[in-house]
C-alpha cells in the first residue's frame, strides 16, 4: 500500500509522534532515522524519516511509513527488550524499567539470540541501530538517556504541536500503574485446607489496609492466591511455577506446602519468599546454601522447639508438684510428615534427667481406626502426658474424639492444631482442658486486640491464635522490605532489607537475620522479647484460648482438664 499525496499526508498525520519526529530531525540537524512502531491495530510499520534540500527557503523532511511483518518473527516485548540493549542498558536496568523480573529479560535476550542467529549484545545492539529495528517511543520512557533514537525523541517532547500555542496544556492521562503482587498458595483440599482459610483471611486483611492508605508508594498491593492439594508433591510444585511464571514480587506461605523441590524453585527465580514451614531441616538447607537459598525466609522458629517448650513445660509442673509430673510417662504421638522434627533429642536429655520414660507411638493415618489404636496404646503405656506431634487442626480433632471416647488421666498437649478455630467449631465442650503450644502465636496485648475487632469486622468471624495475624505480619514484612529497597523488582536488595531489619507484628518481633534466616524464639532462642516471638503455651478454658506461659505473657494458670476431675 502506497500513497505519495494528500491520502498518504493524511495516513501519516494520524500518527501524531511520528510528525514530532520529522520535526525534531530537523531541529537537531540529523539526516536520517529509521524505527519500528505498532499503532493501537497493532500492526508494524516501518518508518523512515529523512532530510531533503530546502524548498522555497523551508527546511523539508520525508516520512515514509511501510506496513511491514515482524522481523525475525519478533513479538512487541522483544522488541522493546531489543531496544533496550540497543541502547546500552543491562538486564537489570530493563527489568526495572518493563518493571518485569530479570529472568524474563534473560530469556526474551535468549530469544533475541536464537531468532536473530546473532550471539553478543554488542552485536544486537549494532543490528538493531544499522536496520532500524528499534521502537519508538522508547519502551518505558526516554528519561535522559541522550543516546540515539531518544535524542529524536526528547528534541520531539520539548516541540509545540503547529496551531497549539494558544491552547489551554491538556491534562495528562491517568496512566496504569501495575500492582505489586504476592503469590500466595494454599491448602485448597487436603489437611492443613482449615488453616489455610486462616492465612488467606489475614493476608487479605492486610492487603485491603494497606491499599485504603495509598498502597506502596502509590502503587497498589494484591494477593495472587494459587491452590494446592496439601500432601500432594506435584499439585504444590505446580502452584509454586504458577507463581514464578507470572512474576510475582514476593511469596508468602504456612506450613503445608513445604518441599524441597518448591525451595530450589524459589531459590532459583529469586523471588523473596516468607514462609512458616516450622522445620529445621529447610532453615538448615537455608544456611548451607545461602548464596542459592538466601531469599527464603521462615518467619517462626523451626519445629525442634517444640521439644524445649515441652520440657520447659514439664519443668514448671515439676515445680507446682502437679499430679502429671509424679508418674513421669511421656508418650509422644507420630502421624507421619516427611521432615518434622519436635525436637526428641533435647526432650530425652532433659526429661530423662528426671527420670522420665518417652515412649513414640506411630500413627498410620491411612488406617480408618488409626486414632482409636493409638488411644488403646496410651492405656497400654499408662501414659501421664500425651504429646501430639502434629500441625493439623484434622489431626488435633480426630485425636481428641477418639481420646475422650477411652479417656485416661493424662494431660493432653498438642502443638499448633488447636489454634484454628475449626477446632473449637467441631469440638465444642469437648475442646475444653486441652493444652497447646505455638512458637507463632498472637498475643493478648492492645494491639493483638485491635486485629482481633477489625478482623471480625471483615470476616464475621473471630481469627484464630497463630495463623490469620502470622499472614497479616508476613505482609507488612514483605512490603517494610520493599519500601526500604530501591525498588521491589531488586529482589537481592528486598533480602537484604528483610534479613538486617527488625519488625514488630502482631505475633511478636521478627528478626530473620540468623545464617538459617528464620524467626527467633522467646526463651527457646534468646532472652531478647524485642528481637523474637514468643512460645506461647495455651489451654482451652471457658470455650476460649489462653496463654499459660510463659511470663510475663500468661494470662491464666494450668487447669485440670475436665477428664481428670
Amino acid at each position: 500500500m502506497e500513497f505519495d499525496d494528500r491520502t498518504g499526508a493524511q495516513y501519516i498525520v494520524a500518527f501524531r509522534e511520528v510528525t514530532q519526529y520529522a520535526r525534531a530531525l530537523l531541529e537537531l540537524d540529523r539526516e536520517r532515522i529509521v524505527f519500528h512502531l505498532a499503532d493501537h491495530q497493532s500492526r508494524w510499520h516501518r518508518v523512515e524519516i529523512s532530510r531533503h534540500a530546502a524548498l522555497l527557503g523551508r527546511r523539508v523532511a520525508t516520512v515514509q511509513m511501510t506496513l511491514v511483518s515482524p522481523p525475525f518473527n519478533l513479538t512487541v516485548r522483544e522488541l522493546d527488550i531489543l531496544t533496550l540493549v540497543a541502547i546500552g542498558l543491562s538486564n537489570e536496568n530493563i527489568a526495572l524499567r518493563l518493571d518485569i523480573s530479570k529472568r524474563t529479560i534473560q530469556k526474551h535476550v535468549e530469544n533475541l539470540f536464537g531468532k536473530m542467529q546473532l550471539w553478543s549484545r554488542a552485536a544486537l545492539a549494532s543490528y538493531a541501530i544499522q536496520q532500524g529495528i528499534c521502537r519508538l517511543p522508547t519502551p518505558g520512557g526516554v528519561h535522559n538517556l541522550g543516546l540515539g533514537l531518544t535524542e529524536i525523541e526528547e528534541a520531539a517532547a520539548s516541540l509545540r504541536e503547529p496551531g497549539l500555542e494558544r491552547q489551554e496544556p491538556s491534562r495528562p492521562r491517568p496512566t496504569s500503574v501495575r500492582p505489586l503482587i504476592i503469590g500466595l498458595p494454599f491448602a485448597e483440599s487436603g489437611r492443613g485446607k482449615a488453616d489455610s482459610i486462616e492465612m488467606l483471611n489475614g493476608a487479605t486483611l492486610a492487603v485491603a489496609e494497606i491499599n485504603a492508605r495509598g498502597g506502596i508508594s502509590g502503587r497498589p498491593l494484591c494477593l495472587e492466591p494459587v491452590a494446592f492439594e496439601s500432601g500432594d508433591p506435584t499439585s504444590t510444585a505446580a502452584a509454586y511455577r504458577d507463581l514464578i511464571e507470572k512474576e510475582v514480587d514476593g511469596i508468602t506461605a504456612g506450613y503445608a506446602c513445604y518441599s524441597e523441590q518448591v525451595h530450589d524453585a524459589v531459590g532459583e527465580a529469586g523471588i523473596p519468599y516468607l514462609h512458616a514451614a516450622t522445620m529445621h531441616h529447610a532453615v538448615e538447607r537455608v544456611r548451607d546454601s545461602r548464596a542459592r537459598l538466601g531469599n527464603i525466609f521462615q518467619t517462626c522458629a523451626s519445629d525442634v522447639n517444640y521439644g524445649l517448650g515441652l520440657a520447659r513445660f514439664v519443668h514448671h509442673l515439676h515445680a507446682a508438684k502437679h499430679w502429671c509430673a509424679q508418674k513421669r510417662r511421656l508418650a509422644i504421638l507420630k502421624p507421619f510428615w516427611a521432615g518434622l522434627d519436635i525436637g526428641l533429642a533435647h526432650l530425652e536429655t532433659e526429661l530423662g534427667r528426671r527420670g522420665w520414660q518417652i515412649d513414640i507411638v506411630d500413627v498410620a493415618l491411612e488406617r480408618s481406626n488409626c486414632w482409636q489404636e493409638a488411644v488403646r496404646k496410651l492405656h497400654q503405656l499408662d501414659s501421664s502426658l500425651i504429646m501430639l506431634a502434629s500441625y493439623f487442626v484434622e489431626d488435633s480433632v480426630a485425636f481428641q474424639r477418639a481420646f475422650l471416647d477411652n479417656p485416661l488421666r493424662a494431660i493432653v498437649y498438642d502443638i499448633y492444631g488447636p489454634s484454628v478455630p475449626q477446632f473449637q467449631s467441631e469440638l465444642g465442650d469437648h475442646a475444653e482442658g486441652v493444652v497447646w503450644a505455638t512458637t507463632s502465636g498472637l498475643y493478648s496485648d492492645p494491639i493483638a486486640e485491635s486485629f482481633r475487632e477489625r478482623y471480625r469486622r471483615s470476616f464475621n468471624a473471630d481469627p484464630g491464635s497463630s495463623q490469620a495475624s502470622l499472614a497479616y505480619d508476613r505482609v507488612h514484612l514483605l512490603v517494610g522490605a520493599w519500601l526500604r529497597a530501591a525498588h521491589p523488582r531488586l529482589f537481592k536488595e528486598v533480602s537484604y532489607e528483610l534479613r538486617t531489619s527488625i519488625s514488630r507484628g502482631l505475633n511478636g518481633s521478627y528478626f530473620l537475620g540468623s545464617q538459617g534466616q528464620v524467626g527467633l524464639a522467646f526463651p527457646d532462642d534468646t532472652s531478647d522479647q524485642s528481637i523474637s516471638q514468643a512460645h506461647l503455651i495455651f489451654q482451652v478454658q471457658n470455650g476460649r484460648n489462653t496463654i499459660i506461659g510463659p511470663a510475663p505473657y500468661a494470662t491464666g494458670s494450668i487447669r485440670t482438664p475436665p477428664w481428670c476431675a
